[in-house]
């Protein structure tokens, strides 16, 4: 990532021009060829979408490569994720992306959006959108510029200052709360351009109040009163009801590009390699599935050599392996390219199951979310399931008969202890965030669940600890020394086994 913070704000769009089918007005974004007088603010919009879940750099080697591996979703022999090795590319990845994409296409849109009754649901949509990428940078690296990104173009601040994860998760909550307030369904919104709800209103608010509900629980150790308020709130609000209402991100499945799924497209790509590829399901996954006769793993995985998915020819990868037992790597299991890893497939971005796991877990707790922890439970494994038909019917979805046979095996633990409830709870979240590692690994820093073996690998920085972080992109030492080091000087070392403020 170079010159990022300079480079924010301070071009036009010229991106934008890649996404050839959101707005044909193009030849109006500029009047003067060296001047951005009359930005095309839809497109804008729509690439801003795009980008919140991240490109193919972040997505290969930040979520795949290592937090997915850290969670143990997935498994490579190499992989820094399974064996907790440093790698600043990948390490970095996010952070560098982030900036200089996501954050600067919704901040450069903010930059030329005028405070108009017109212009009002779009920038209350890009809080919103913000919000979603700012938390997951903090939550990523800990401390990170937050009020003052962005701000080399209209405040000439090109080394902005990294901010406590406190005051940043104290904003996030603010925003969320303002922008969902705001957010008016007879104001003009951007019709099409919006390809998360097709500018559906009602929609917006129960995103920015089911956000507010992620962002609120990640307080429930540090701050468990501010946690309880807001999950609260964002109940009272109006959250998700139904699988409608989660972000699903459609793609194209080709020409490679900013249109196309970051993580299936590269994997599908360049990395799949007819049952030879180097990741795979992590056997804490597929053993997870397998031993609860789980009817998702049909359409989860596979085996890609011979297009074998039932569940009992499935086979994940030890996260601490040093070769492929058998030294046969097609007996051992890939993402289904028929349903997840299609070239095409969506990104599910933030589901309706997982807010009810949220609100389960409330529950549990104790806290006023309206409804029992039970049927937040069984509503959340029921969405979970429910939710695998984004990824096509090439693969029987699960039936309703599966799902009671399957609950009836597993019921809520209802005479549990809190902590057994709870890691119920986790344990179900972390199989629908899959392909979502670093949602995946803040749940797991939070909670503690599910209980993954640790691996301690003679080349892993951690000695034998799972990390806790990633280390910041390597480029804040030459263009942002000062922040940078005064950061970690408040945080601790710059090193994956260094607690985020709220990570007790």
């Amino acid at each position: 990532m170079k010159n990022k913070y300079i480079k924010i704000f301070c071009v036009a769009i010229v991106s934008t021009l890649a996404l050839t089918s959101c707005d044909k007005g193009f030849e109006e974004m500029n009047t003067n060829p060296n001047a951005l007088t009359k930005p095309a603010v839809k497109s804008m919009f729509t690439l801003a979408e795009i980008y919140v879940d991240g490109q193919d750099f972040s997505n290969t080697r930040g979520n795949n490569a290592y937090a997915a591996q850290i969670v143990q979703h997935f498994s490579s022999l190499g992989g820094p994720g399974s064996k907790y090795t440093y790698s600043p590319e990948y390490s970095g990845s996010l952070f560098g992306e982030s900036y200089g994409k996501g954050l600067n296409q919704i901040m450069q849109l903010l930059s030329v959006l005028e405070n108009t009754p017109e212009n009002s649901n779009m920038i209350q949509a890009c809080r919103i959108m913000k919000v979603l990428m700012f938390q997951k940078l903090t939550d990523t690296y800990g401390e990170i510029p937050y009020f003052e990104a962005g701000k080399g173009y209209n405040g000439n601040i090109f080394s902005p200052k990294y901010d406590t994860q406190e005051a940043i998760y104290n904003d996030l909550l603010k925003e969320l709360d303002e922008a969902g307030t705001a957010l008016d369904a007879n104001k003009p919104f951007v019709g099409n351009a919006d390809l998360y709800y097709q500018s559906d209103v009602a929609r917006w608010k129960k995103l920015a109040n089911s956000l507010m509900l992620r962002v609120a629980m990640r307080l429930s150790k540090v701050n468990p009163a501010k946690a309880r308020e807001f999950v609260e709130k964002a109940a009272a609000k109006g959250v998700f009801t139904s699988n409608n209402d989660s972000v699903v991100l459609k793609h194209d499945a080709g020409p490679p590009g900013v249109k196309t799924n970051p993580i299936t497209s590269s994997w599908v790509r360049n990395d799949l390699n007819g049952g030879e590829a180097n990741i795979k399901y992590s056997k804490t996954f597929i053993d997870a599935l397998k031993n609860t006769n789980d009817p998702r793993l049909r359409i989860y995985a596979k085996l890609e050599a011979t297009g074998d998915n039932s569940p009992a020819s499935q086979q994940g990868l030890a996260n601490d392996a040093k070769e492929f037992p058998g030294g046969d790597k097609k007996l051992f299991s890939d993402p289904n390219t028929s349903t997840v890893l299609r070239l095409d497939a969506p990104t599910l971005i933030l589901s309706y199951a997982e807010v009810e796991f949220i609100l389960a877990e409330a529950a549990v707790k104790g806290w006023s979310v309206g409804g029992t922890a039970q049927k937040h439970y069984e509503d959340g494994v029921k969405a979970a399931m429910e939710i695998l038909t984004i990824f096509g019917d090439k693969v029987p979805a699960v039936s309703t008969t599966e799902y009671n046979a399957y609950i009836a095996a597993f019921p809520f633990k209802s005479a549990g202890t809190e902590a057994q409830k709870i890691e119920q709870i986790i344990g179900q979240k972390w199989i629908v965030l899959l392909f979502n590692g670093f949602e995946a690994f803040s749940e797991y820093r939070r909670t503690g669940y599910p209980a993954l073996v640790p691996v301690n690998d003679v080349n892993g920085e951690t000695q034998g600890t799972i990390p806790r972080r990633l280390v910041y992109d390597q480029s804040e030492l030459i263009t942002n020394a000062d922040n940078y080091k005064a950061a970690i000087q408040r945080q601790g070392l710059d090193v994956m086994t260094t607690r985020i403020w709220w990570d007790k």
